[in-house]
């Protein structure tokens, strides 16, 4: 059922006033409760009261504050109907320089986390590394961490990945496994990122 132009324009300034929407994105709603006319008047209604800029201005301003990279941002604001070239403008005065927006200990927090989750180094670098900074700060971390490279991490991913391929838990206490299985194995391995040297060491 259709929204009433009235019952429209309610509906506009409360979701308005609740979400702090992209233009977009509250255009897009009113076209989902009204016919395309009732939404497009609407719209032009209460286009005097849409601060889209400052919005936009604000919510990057948070996404930095909570150590969140420039694509994860993109991502985000584009998610939300926000325009690209704004967005693009916006994030110049940071991009200018292309430094880093996260820390050290953000850093150290992240790689713990995808260590403990079983993630392999180059999983971990192509997903935090974005600016130079960043990688340069990553590969220094990951030598920290990953001291005797990534065995163990392999190892956990290697009995998980077993498990998949047969149901027959005795074949695996005692490793008899088929070529095909190791080869599949193997793949699984490297399509998490494994290194291909390092799964071989340890098969």
């Amino acid at each position: 059922m259709n929204y009433s132009p009235q019952r429209l324009r309610d509906y506009a300034l409360w979701y308005y006033f609740r979400y702090y929407p992209s233009d977009g994105r509250l255009l897009q709603k009113l076209r989902e409760k009204g016919t395309e006319d009732y939404a497009l008047q609407v719209f032009s209604d209460i286009k005097h009261l849409l601060q889209e800029d400052e919005i936009l201005a604000s919510k990057i301003d948070n996404y930095i504050y909570r150590n969140k990279n420039y694509r994860y941002i993109e991502q985000k604001m584009h998610q939300k109907l926000f325009p690209k070239d704004k967005i693009q403008d916006y994030l110049k005065k940071y991009k200018q320089s292309w430094k880093s927006l996260l820390d050290e200990n953000f850093l150290r927090r992240k790689i713990q986390n995808y260590l403990a989750k079983g993630k392999s180094r180059r999983y971990i670098f192509m997903t935090l590394g974005e600016t130079s900074e960043d990688k340069e700060k990553l590969n220094l971390l990951l030598d920290e961490y990953l001291t005797d490279g990534e065995s163990e991490n392999i190892e956990k991913e290697l009995e998980k990945t077993k498990h998949k391929f047969t149901s027959n838990p005795s074949l695996i206490k005692r490793g008899e496994f088929t070529q095909k299985w190791k080869q599949q194995i193997i793949q699984k391995l490297l399509a998490k990122w494994f290194c291909y040297d390092e799964v071989k060491k340890v098969l």
